[in-house]
């Protein structure tokens, strides 16, 4: 089957809008939605819709998000976790002084 000229040039303008639209991924800003974009990227890459070369770079891209995102839970965690102490050795200096712990709001 051969195609008219005008079908051809039809055929070439939806290609090229299917290869310019780009998916609605959800932001990167939680560990669901990065999950989410990387089965989406796993799934494009399967039917051929996005090559090899840019799945390797959006998976990149998420492995220095995961990263970043964990180390400033860590970090989150870590300031709490002082303060938390700090709390506890005021109350142990107040029990061996021999006075009445005053709670400190954690």
């Amino acid at each position: 089957m051969t195609l008219s000229p005008e079908r051809a040039a039809e055929l070439g303008r939806l290609s090229a809008e299917a290869r310019k639209a780009r998916p609605a991924f959800p932001p990167l800003d939680s560990p669901t939605n990065a999950k989410a974009r990387l089965a989406w990227i796993s799934n494009a890459l399967m039917v051929g819709r996005v090559s090899a070369r840019d799945a390797d770079v959006q998976t990149r891209v998420h492995r220095e998000w995961s990263a970043t995102y964990f180390a400033e839970l860590d970090l989150r965690r870590m300031k709490l976790l002082e303060q938390r102490c700090l709390t506890l050795e005021a109350e142990v200096t107040q029990l061996r002084r021999g006075l009445a712990p005053r709670r400190v709001a954690s």
